[in-house]
């Protein structure tokens, strides 16, 4: 199938897309859209596909062959066959890119950037499964490492304990100052607080442990609430702007750590299924949120890159 002069067909492009990991959940309808903006490229071998310093262009599958990517000096990984490059920075919005070349000859099914903003846009289903996708390959990622899921998030300071329930506005306000909202229309956020249940907590409650079906998340207003992973017995302590328990509940996993309050704690409480509603109506809230995730991972892959690491899905 290697070469530079034959075509692949869409039937042949769908059913590579089938086979990976990443995109191999969707439905055959969805990959069909997927296949149908997809071209395959040949690139021998010591090409340039990618290049550090510019924004990622493109997305590539690789179908033959392996691709070294590299950033900032570090080796990131080899890919091959059945993983990708260029997806995480594309959904980050990083201006730095990566360097990535073929260390053989290589074929891929390229994506252009505009074209998968395009699909993103016009099918829902994808937006949300790259969504879901990430938010598990992050929880995985922070339990091998046992790096602290707050790492990233900005520090609030805990404000008083509030002494009575916070009114819309309030509620508007605050989530404007978290990171995966702070770009979202005030329509947006209108949507989703109205979805939002206010609750308090006094120290030491349990709010769930490790293998609990995660029903819902936890926006911390004020607070404190201590996590520890059991399987590597990472301890670490959630304040005011965290989103507790928003990966799992996003991804459709169970809950990862054990939570229970330190102090007096003021959250507002929500599910999943009414914030991805949220996301169904506002593209750009969507986008935002999976530009948060993308960052949040290419972070952990940088963080466990080494000269002998391992091919990284997504990279």
């Amino acid at each position: 199938m290697l070469d530079n002069s034959g075509g692949v067909s869409t039937l042949e492009r769908l059913l590579y897309l089938k086979r990976l990991p990443t995109l191999a959940a969707l439905p055959a309808s969805e990959l069909a859209v997927i296949a149908d903006v997809a071209r395959e490229r040949f690139f021998p071998a010591a090409s340039v596909i990618l290049r550090e310093g510019e924004p990622i262009g493109s997305v590539h599958f690789v179908v033959e062959g392996s691709i070294r990517c590299r950033r900032g000096g570090r080796l990131l990984g080899v890919v091959g066959p059945g993983m990708g490059i260029g997806g995480l920075g594309l959904f980050a919005r990083d201006p730095q890119g990566v360097q990535a070349e073929a260390e053989t000859d290589t074929l891929t099914l390229e994506l252009e950037a505009d074209a998968v903003i395009e699909v993103l846009e016009d099918r829902f289903p994808i937006l949300l499964h790259l969504i879901r996708d990430l938010c598990r390959q992050i929880i995985d990622a922070h339990v091998g490492l046992a790096v602290d899921p707050t790492d990233g998030f900005p520090r609030c300071d805990s404000p008083p304990l509030p002494t009575r329930e916070l009114d819309l506005v309030e509620r508007i306000f605050y989530m404007r100052q978290m990171m995966p909202f702070r770009e979202s229309s005030v329509n947006a956020l209108f949507e989703l607080s109205r979805s939002l249940t206010e609750v308090r907590f006094g120290p030491g409650v349990t709010l769930w442990e490790t293998g609990d079906v995660a029903a819902g998340m936890f926006l911390i207003v004020s607070g404190q609430v201590a996590g520890t992973v059991r399987s590597n017995g990472l301890r670490f302590c959630a304040g005011t702007g965290i989103p507790l328990g928003s990966l799992e509940a996003v991804a459709e996993a169970p809950r990862w750590y054990d939570a229970v309050t330190q102090t007096e704690v003021v959250a507002l409480n929500g599910n999943a299924e009414a914030l991805v509603d949220v996301f169904e109506d506002n593209f750009e809230m969507a986008m935002d949120f999976l530009a948060v995730v993308a960052r949040w991972m290419l972070r952990l892959v940088e963080a466990r890159a080494a000269p002998e690491s391992p091919p990284e899905p997504g990279l």
